[in-house]
Order: structure tokens, then sequence, then C-alpha cells
């Protein structure tokens, strides 16, 4: 390996992206550039979901940097958050060219998310994105959205998608037992396919007790942050679903344990984003491209949660990753080619190695 660094960028978002967690503005991640000894360029994207886990991956980026040596899997391991953002990265670096291109030119099945809105916006973006040739709509819902509110804005986009069109809803951890058994009860009608983290990611019990109680299947996103977290959910009888993002587990490695782990369960795995740039988000589409079958839902039938590069100003690549006809992909030369001006753009000045 010739050289290494890396930087902290922060991508503005077209407009504010809102969920029950939080609202985004930008999008902040770290990027390690390696260049090879054939003189191929390799990156990798770390992103956390806490700032407060930002100087250990940053101190890990800076023994990479210092020692040309990729950390130890011990020290990755007690890491946390960190470590496995940092194994991520590792993993990117690994990634094989001609896999990338293989499963960027295939693509993946991808849903539409809608944000929160009144009824006649819900309706509206429900449209426009089956125009686009989405199969599947997902939309963010919060402590905020009592029944009567849930139920005009699923109404309305079943009503605008038709019955055809897959709805699931994303709570980000938002409600307590009682208050998503009520709630999902009142949708009950609508046929979703699953609701996401209705409860917090701590609460286990709760999920369980949530899938007894309601007849629409519960996922778990925020409870997933590593394969010891997928164990504890798959035995606590948590989850219908489980939805990874390949950023927070620690790679594709860990992205193929859990389904492995889930699959022996008869638990299928959504892969989705954690509103990374297009170098990140390149690994995620090929650990989409590699789940294993799980009866009743077919892997190459799974609609992933990764068609959020619209929502940056910039993917960072020399060629688009592209949705059409509901698949996610590279339509046109250069996806593997970083766009090096514009990740000078993005760079958090002063913080880079």
């Amino acid at each position: 390996m010739r050289s290494l660094s890396w930087i902290r960028i922060r991508v503005p978002f077209r407009a504010p992206f809102v969920s029950a967690a939080r609202m985004w503005t930008a999008g902040d991640s770290w990027l390690l550039r390696a260049e090879l000894d054939d003189g191929r360029i390799a990156w990798g994207e770390a992103v956390l979901d806490d700032e407060d886990d930002a100087p250990v991956l940053e101190a890990l980026l800076d023994d990479m940097v210092a020692t040309a040596l990729a950390p130890a899997p011990a020290l990755l391991d007690r890491s946390g958050a960190a470590g496995r953002a940092m194994a991520s990265v590792l993993d990117q670096l690994a990634l094989d060219d001609r896999a990338v291109a293989a499963a960027l030119a295939t693509g993946v099945r991808v849903n539409a998310t809608i944000t929160a809105g009144s009824p006649d916006a819900v309706a509206a973006s429900a449209s426009e994105a089956v125009d686009r040739g989405f199969r599947t709509l997902k939309l963010k819902v919060g402590s905020d959205d009592d029944v009567a509110a849930l139920v005009a804005r699923v109404g309305a986009a079943r009503a605008a998608a038709g019955d055809d069109v897959a709805l699931r809803l994303d709570a980000n951890g938002a409600w307590d037992l009682d208050g998503a058994a009520l709630r999902l009860r009142a949708l009950a009608g609508f046929g979703l396919q699953y609701a996401e983290q209705p409860l917090p990611a701590a609460d286990l019990a709760g999920m369980a007790a949530l899938r007894t109680r309601v007849g629409v299947p519960i996922a778990a996103d925020e409870a997933v942050a590593s394969v010891a977290d997928a164990r504890s959910v798959l035995g606590a009888g948590a989850a219908d679903v489980l939805v990874l993002k390949p950023a927070r587990v620690g790679g594709r490695a860990a992205v193929a344990a859990i389904a492995r782990l889930a699959g022996a369960a008869g638990v299928p795995v959504v892969v989705t984003s954690s509103l990374e740039t297009g170098i990140g988000l390149r690994a995620a589409i090929v650990a989409a491209s590699n789940l294993p079958d799980v009866p009743g839902w077919p892997a190459a039938e799974r609609d992933h949660g990764l068609a959020t590069l619209d929502l940056l100003e910039d993917d960072l690549l020399v060629g688009p990753l592209e949705v059409a006809d509901g698949r996610l992909r590279a339509l046109a030369a250069g996806a593997l080619a970083v766009d090096e001006a514009a990740v000078a753009r993005y760079r958090v000045p002063e913080v880079a190695r």
C-alpha cells in the first residue's frame, strides 16, 4: 500500500429529512483513501449514529494511517460502534471491483421513503413514487401521529398507490407498547408489510409482546447494531424482519453472518442505508445482492432501503447510481470511480489526516 489518508466530510441535504428520531440537514461521514501498490485508489466510508463515537473512530483511522496496518479485530470489538464503523471501512477497501461492477449493473430492488406530511402531501408523494416504478413505499411516522392522523396518512398512501404496492411504516422507536398496539390495530386493514422499530431499541420484551398483540409484522432496525444484537433480537422473538445497515453492523461480513442467523430462524433480512454517500452505498448494494432466501420471501423479491442518494447534494461518484423501474443501479459508467474534486469540496475544515 503506497499511501493512506482520511478526511471527514459533510454533504448538505437537498431539503431537511425528518424522522421520529431527528432532522438531518447534512450527512457527516469519514472517508479513508488508500493508494494501492498497483496504483488503484480504494475508498471506504464510515458513518456513525452518535457523534460521541467520533473520537474513537478518528483514533482508529489515525493509527491505520500511521502504521499502514489495519486495526486488530480484538481492538475493533472493544471499540463498539466506532469499531464496527471501522470494520465497514476495511470491508469496503477489500471489495473486488468486478464484484462491485456486477452488483451495480444488476442493481437491487429498493423502496421509496415518504416523510411526514399531510394526507394530501403523502398521496402526492406516493403517486410520484409509483410513477417512478417503486413497488414498496416506507412512511416515516412518529410520536406526534395519533391514531386518526395515522389512519388518514396511511389511507391516503394506500389509495394513491393502489393495492399492489407494499406499504411499510418506520417509527424509529418513537412509540410505547400500548400506543404501538393501538395504532397498528387501527392500521391493520391497510395491509402493511411491516412496522419498523415501533418501540425503543432496548425494549426487546415489548417488541416480542407487540408481535402477539397485533397482526402487523414487526421489523427491528435500531435494535440490531451488531451480530450480538441480532442474536438477542432473534432469541427474544422480537422481530419478524431484521433491517440491517452495513455501515452500522460492521460491513458485508457482519450482514452475511446476521442473515445466516436470521435465515435459520425463518426471519428475512432487508438492507438499508445510513444516509451515506455513493462511496459507502456501493458496498451496501453488494451486501443486499447476496442475501439468502427465506421461505415465503425470496431475497430477489425484497425491496431495500437504499434509495437515499437523492437526499444528498452530491453522491461523490463520477457516474451516478440511479433508480429505474424500482431498482437502484449504475445506468452509466463511472459509479466505480470517486469524484475527488467533490470530496474536497465537502471536507470539514481541519478534520483530516
